[in-house]
């Protein structure tokens, strides 16, 4: 064991809790998305705010002159003074009651009662681009390592990835002591300074693990399984066969 991957736990130690073995943490990319209803809302990074505010002040100098810009245009459009009537009449209503071709042509669809469409476009841009990402990755994933867990949301498996997915940040280390399995995660955002800030990840019992497993596959060396007592397993793994090999030694010695 690593003194590198040992000296990360201690803060996260319960009173009297022993480390038997730590070692990277090597996140299993094919591991189903959290859905959004079970993620803990997070903050906007400080460059997703800049991206936000940028894009937010370009969306409102476009948006905002739309509406007048369209009315203007439709109300002293020949074809349009032909199809609600002859010389300055205003247009004929075209939608509702009272309201105009222009207006009609320069609400809102989505049923917003001819507000203007200068709602946060920007996020709705970022979950497209997530669900896309998500998705394709999910899939290239499944067919190099197989499936990568068993169980639903409310499974001790689906719970463990919901609270890992829900902690933030990057999974970095993982361990075993004589009480419980544990996966920290790194809250350095710094480029300049790699030394990893560790913060607690997710911690479930030994007694709600029944077993620890190393996968078969070649291809997929440091990834082993754990399944817990109500059936649902989850993968988790290392980037090295070795410290993959001494976890499911730990656990089945029983230490």
């Amino acid at each position: 064991m690593k003194p590198f991957y040992r000296d990360c736990f201690p803060p996260f130690l319960q009173p009297g809790e022993r480390l038997i073995i730590a070692s990277d943490y090597c996140h299993n990319a094919a591991l189903p998305f959290v859905p959004a209803g079970l993620r803990t809302p997070r903050p906007p990074s400080p460059l997703e705010q800049r991206v936000r505010g940028a894009l937010g002040n370009a969306l409102g100098k476009v948006t905002k002159p739309l509406g007048p810009a369209i009315n203007n245009r439709l109300a002293n459009n020949p074809v349009t003074r032909a199809v609600s009537g002859s010389g300055n009449s205003a247009p004929r209503p075209a939608g509702g009651e009272g309201e105009t071709v222009a207006t009609y042509a320069a609400r809102d669809f989505g049923g917003n009662g001819g507000r203007r469409p200068d709602r946060d476009l920007t996020e709705a841009v970022f979950e497209i681009q997530e669900t896309i990402e998500d998705a394709a990755s999910d899939a290239i994933e499944h067919m190099m390592y197989g499936k990568s867990m068993e169980g639903g949301w409310s499974s001790m498996a689906g719970h463990f990835l919901v609270d890992l997915t829900n902690a933030g940040d990057e999974p970095r280390f993982q361990a075993l002591t004589d009480r419980r399995l544990i996966v920290l995660v790194n809250r350095n955002k710094s480029w300049l300074d790699g030394t990893p800030k560790c913060d607690l990840g997710v911690a479930v019992p030994r007694t709600n693990i029944a077993r620890v497993t190393a996968h078969s596959k070649a291809v997929t060396k440091g990834r082993f399984d754990v399944t817990f007592v109500d059936g649902s397993w989850i993968a988790l793994g290392s980037l090295h066969r070795e410290n993959m090999e001494g976890i499911v030694a730990a656990f089945h010695q029983g230490v």
